[in-house]
């Protein structure tokens, strides 16, 4: 089984609600921010994507809460590539309380690659690339 990409990460104040938890929106902040690590750790900032002129759009994204983060709690955000298809790259997220590692959350992403007319286009041949080889590493042993 692959290992997920991880990024470590601290709750900030900001992030709370009334309840003095982390706001339900900001986790899907969280997914972003390591899906965009994970993106520039094979070499696909997504800044150079946008500087072609397409695009990587979010196209779904599910979550489901199992525990709250809390002001000052370190965590993980993990991004797993669960599967390709010619348009399509489908991502699965854990995020994990530190230290004990007790999940928080857990949800699934669906990227899609869109052309210059904001239109879905099929993965470009450099990305693809560059996630076969990410995926090929992945798999040794």
């Amino acid at each position: 089984m692959r290992e997920p990409f991880e990024v470590a990460m601290k709750v900030r104040d900001y992030e709370l609600d009334q309840y003095r938890v982390v706001n339900n929106a900001t986790y899907a902040s969280y997914c972003q921010h390591v899906r965009h690590e994970f993106l520039a750790s094979i070499g696909l900032a997504a800044d150079e994507v946008a500087a072609t002129g397409d695009a990587l759009a979010l196209a779904e994204l599910s979550l489901k809460y199992l525990n709250a983060l809390r002001s000052g709690d370190e965590f993980v955000v993990t991004a797993r590539v669960s599967g390709t298809t010619a348009a399509r790259v489908f991502i699965e997220h854990t995020i994990y309380r530190l230290p004990d590692r007790q999940v928080v959350l857990q949800g699934q992403a669906t990227v899609v690659f869109l052309d210059k007319a904001y239109r879905p286009t099929r993965v470009p041949a450099l990305f693809k690339a560059r996630l076969t080889q990410y995926l090929q590493q992945q798999q040794q042993p």
